[in-house]
């Protein structure tokens, strides 16, 4: 990875649904942008850093919803709240047939390989 690059995935700004379950809630959340390694969303409440939350990737453009857990990387301080959340190694896996499902063939690693 280089310095101008830290992140292992490209992030790409689609529309899609995150269902985020933290705290015995469940928020339906507009997505902003999303990777084989996380995504960042709008949710309505604020949730701490380093938090496990349950997640439902969602497109209405798609049958295939793949779910599984993730942590909170970072969150904004103020309303509206953005997060910031890693996914397990488990969904990592499973979003890669979702992101080729919105994007079509594209590269979703940073480091050339």
């Amino acid at each position: 990875m280089s310095a101008d690059e830290p992140r292992r995935y490209h992030r790409f700004a689609v529309p899609f649904t995150a269902e985020i379950a933290a705290g015995g809630q469940l928020m339906i959340c507009a997505g902003e942008d999303i990777g084989a390694g996380g995504c960042k969303a709008v949710v309505l409440f604020p949730l701490q850093r380093g938090q496990a939350v349950r997640v439902r990737l969602r497109s209405d453009r798609l049958a295939l919803e793949p779910s599984g857990q993730a942590s909170v990387a970072w969150i904004s301080r103020d309303p509206p709240y953005r997060v910031g959340l890693a996914f397990s190694d488990a969904l990592s896996e499973a979003a890669v047939p979702f992101l080729h499902g919105l994007l079509g063939p594209v590269r979703l690693t940073t480091a050339s390989r």
